[in-house]
Order: C-alpha cells, then sequence, then structure tokens
C-alpha cells in the first residue's frame, strides 16, 4: 500500500516551496497587489453572491425594504445607530489592524417616506395586501387569489354580490375611519392595502366591479417610501459598495485577506430577504481599499451602488 503524503524529502520540499510562496505573497501585498484576496476569490467562488431579484406575489412582506437599509432594525453589523463599522489601521490591535468606524449620516436619510393624508384612488389601482388567510406569496394576483379560495364570493356577477361583498365589516379602508391604509414602495410600484383583514371580501369587490366596470372610489392614508438620491449619491461618491456573501466562512477569508493587505472596508447587513448576503464599503480615498475594489469590479462582483441607483429611478 503506498501512502499519499510523501517522502520526508518530498514533504520538506513542499514546506519550502509553501513559505517561499508565503514570502512573495506578502512582499507583493506591501507593494500593493491583494495577492490573498486573488488566491480568495479563485478559490471560493462562493464569496461572489449577487442578489436575486424573487418573483413576488401579492405580500407587502415580499417587497424588499430599500428605505431601511440604512438602519435595519435587526443588524448585526451596527452597534451604533447611524455609523459603518469595519475594520482597518488601528494602532496598538493585532498587526494594527482592528475594528474601525464612521458616521455617515447619509445612511440614516438613505430611505424617505411621502405621506398623503386623504388619497384617493380606484379599488382597481390596489395590487396587493399586508394581511391575508391565503398564502400571499403564492398568487401574483388578487383574481387569482379569490379564483382559488374564495369561488362562493364571484359565484354572481352583479351590482348585488358586488354591494353584498363591499359591505363586509372587515373592509376596514371602507368600514372604518382611519384605520388600515395604502403604501407603495417606489422601486415596486405597486399599492398595497395595509389591511387586518377582509382581504377575500375586497379582491371579491375588486373581481366583480371590474367585469361590470363599475367604479369603487377608496379614499385613506397613503405612504410611498423612496430612495433618497442625495444621500445616496453622497455615499457612492465615497465609497465603491459591493454585494458578497455573508456566509461565516466567507467573511474570515474576506476579514483575513483584508487583513494580509493592511485595507480598510466596511460592511453592513442588507434588507430581507438578502440575509445571506451584506454589503461592503470600500472608502476610494484609501489606495488599499481602491484596489480591492478594483479587484471585485474585475472579478463580477455586483455594484450595490449602481444597483441602488437604478431603483431609486424607477
Amino acid at each position: 500500500m503506498h501512502s499519499n503524503e510523501g517522502t520526508p524529502s518530498q514533504k520538506k520540499n513542499h514546506m519550502l516551496k509553501a513559505a517561499a510562496q508565503f514570502v512573495v505573497d506578502a512582499i507583493k501585498e506591501e507593494l500593493g497587489h491583494p495577492s490573498s484576496l486573488v488566491k480568495l476569490i479563485t478559490k471560493e467562488p462562493g464569496l461572489n453572491k449577487p442578489l436575486v431579484e424573487y418573483d413576488k406575489g401579492i405580500s407587502s412582506d415580499e417587497v424588499v425594504k430599500w428605505h431601511e437599509f440604512g438602519n435595519l432594525s435587526y443588524e448585526r453589523s451596527r452597534p451604533c445607530k447611524g455609523s459603518l463599522n469595519g475594520f482597518g489601521h488601528c494602532p496598538g490591535a493585532n498587526r494594527n489592524y482592528g475594528g474601525v468606524s464612521v458616521r455617515r449620516e447619509d445612511l440614516l436619510n438613505l430611505g424617505t417616506t411621502r405621506e398623503v393624508e386623504k388619497w384617493e384612488c380606484d379599488i382597481q389601482d390596489v395590487d396587493g395586501f399586508s394581511a391575508s388567510k391565503s398564502e400571499l406569496h403564492l398568487f401574483k394576483s388578487m383574481d387569482a387569489m379569490v379564483e382559488k379560495n374564495s369561488r362562493e364570493m364571484i359565484d354572481e356577477i352583479t351590482p348585488e354580490k358586488l354591494a353584498e361583498n363591499l359591505a363586509w365589516d372587515e373592509i376596514r379602508i371602507i368600514s372604518r375611519v382611519d384605520h388600515d391604509f395604502f403604501q407603495t414602495w417606489s422601486w415596486d410600484g405597486r399599492v398595497f392595502l395595509m389591511n387586518s383583514g377582509g382581504s377575500h371580501h375586497f379582491a371579491a369587490s375588486k373581481y366583480i366591479a371590474k367585469r361590470l366596470t363599475i367604479k369603487v372610489p377608496l379614499s385613506g392614508r397613503y405612504l410611498v417610501h423612496s430612495i433618497n438620491q442625495v444621500a445616496l449619491e453622497s455615499l457612492t461618491r465615497d465609497f465603491e459598495i459591493f454585494v458578497m456573501s455573508s456566509h461565516h466562512r466567507h467573511q474570515m477569508g474576506f476579514h483575513r485577506a483584508m487583513q494580509s493587505f493592511k485595507a480598510t472596508y466596511y460592511w453592513k447587513d442588507l434588507p430581507r430577504p438578502y440575509s445571506d448576503q451584506c454589503a461592503v464599503f470600500l472608502p476610494k480615498t484609501e489606495k488599499r481599499s481602491a484596489k480591492v475594489a478594483e479587484i471585485l469590479r474585475a472579478s463580477a462582483f455586483q455594484d450595490l451602488g449602481r444597483y441602488l441607483k437604478d431603483l431609486s429611478t424607477r
């Protein structure tokens, strides 16, 4: 039986080669080439994990809350509100590289919300709900939901059946004042009724009204969430921002590579459902961080700054 470990001489040669390569890489890094990062990207392709836009149903929960990105309530990476936290030159830390943070008001101001007190629309303008006994994420339209789960509510396409559905007390946008409201996220574009009940009767009313071409006017508070382009411009002026995997193995590998190269970086959680990804902020004024950005861009890591700019103009 043959050993796969090699002879003592072969093992020694292997160790010498590894030591020599380590020295060469260290010299390259000192001279401005992030060897460790380049090797990591090749060795760990899963580090590069771009955002996937999911095919959404009619639940408001499925809309990615990008307006909250600057101030997520469940954030791991933000011990201090409005701060970017990461690692960089830190005298006295191990290898003079340790935790750093920078205050960014533009992060806190990244989302904007416009409120209209008495917004008016027609029932056909409403595309989704915040609550229902049905699994909203399974349906692409209200019509599909009511056809599947509430056929008895649309068994007659008549004004009487429409009136019966609209009279349902749990459609609180009609039966109450200042209870339910409307909400839109500008990058999604749809209007959601933020309801606490009555979704099937509302959907049935919309279904029947459409087929009878009857207008059903609605009125209520309306919130429109957007990305603040001025704040985003401020962030992207100072940082290159990329998306990558937040898996602990990938993040530890990236951290070691950045420490080896002595490059500053900050990181941040992303809004749900992107819990297994994070944003990495690289300051443009620091040469080594800028070099890392160059490598990430050449390796096709997703530019989050550009992605958010595209969203903000939708």
